[in-house]
């Protein structure tokens, strides 16, 4: 493990409706957005390619390997979204069963939500009520927890907002910005569901050298929540576990997640042929990205970057 500040470089998606959840993240986050593109029609030997400087580019290039992966391809679309412009934080992918040509639902209990700083330039007061006019749903909640627990002493609360899937998206102001960024200054953290928490905490612990800043457990609500924390103290992963009345756990797993991405670690691991791996920049096409892939203890798939 080396000593670079782990960080979420991005968050890959499934969605049960392409064209309305690229809606909302136009219009509800203010997301750049490139595709979507139709991956059974791209052409073989390489990944996605997105040229993007500038806020400007088209989202053009191949998607490689024509094995186990190409009939999952011809009924694939995607489109990658971007809070700078320079590179992307989201990746949207729907599926369609071969057999009915039907696009696949989201269920199970993958990826809770995650959480993006607002630019200091955006008054959250008003975006509430910018939100509340647009008939999105959202809450006001204590940071890092799921938007239903509320504290008066808080200092600073943040605001939920949940996607057509229903995952719920923090928004928390970032006392850093120089206001310059528009809307959103990126990723922060990402909340997965898992079903043993002590067992999950201990594999990113040994694996990627995280440490647990915080481990809140809502008792009445059957709700726990791990915050882990880089050696740095940067958030980045928060585990989700839930339990039911008889005190077992609810079991994590389904279709909602198809992989997320860390910078700063050197995860031991092979490549997935299931992930789908983007690079952003043509430039680098014959470069090594240097990624690995591993599997966490639920069995999401995590590129260390």
């Amino acid at each position: 493990m080396n000593d670079t500040t782990i960080t979420l470089d991005h968050i890959a998606l499934q969605v049960t409706n392409l064209e309305r959840s690229i809606r909302f993240y136009q219009d509800i986050l203010h997301m750049q957005v490139y595709g979507p593109v139709h991956l059974g029609a791209l052409s073989t030997g390489g990944r996605i390619l997105g040229k993007v400087a500038g806020g400007h580019g088209l989202l053009k290039g191949i998607l490689g390997s024509i094995s186990s992966r190409a009939l999952r391809d011809q009924y694939t679309d995607v489109a990658l979204l971007s809070s700078s412009g320079r590179s992307y934080d989201i990746l949207l992918v729907q599926e369609r069963y071969p057999e009915t040509n039907a696009t696949r639902s989201v269920d199970g209990n993958t990826i809770f939500g995650f959480s993006c700083f607002l630019s200091l330039a955006v008054d959250s007061e008003i975006l509430g009520w910018d939100l509340h006019q647009a008939e999105a749903d959202f809450s006001w909640g204590d940071p890092g927890l799921d938007g239903t627990i509320f504290t008066q002493d808080c200092p600073n609360h943040s605001l939920y907002v949940r996607d057509p899937d229903d995952r719920l998206i923090e928004l928390i102001p970032n006392r850093s910005d120089d206001g310059s960024a528009p809307f959103i200054t990126g990723l922060n953290s990402i909340t997965l569901h898992v079903t043993h928490p002590d067992k999950s905490k201990q594999f990113y612990s040994e694996k990627l050298g995280m440490k647990v800043e915080s481990d809140i457990t809502r008792s009445g609500q059957g709700k726990r929540f791990i915050r882990l924390e880089s050696t740095e103290g940067k958030i980045c992963i928060i585990l989700y576990g839930l339990t039911k009345p008889d005190g077992n756990p609810i079991e994590a797993g389904g279709y909602g997640l198809d992989h997320f991405a860390i910078t700063g670690c050197q995860g031991a691991g092979e490549k997935s042929t299931d992930a789908i791996d983007i690079w952003m920049d043509p430039e680098k096409l014959s470069e090594h990205t240097g990624s690995s892939y591993i599997r966490d203890y639920d069995g999401y798939w995590i590129e260390c970057i």
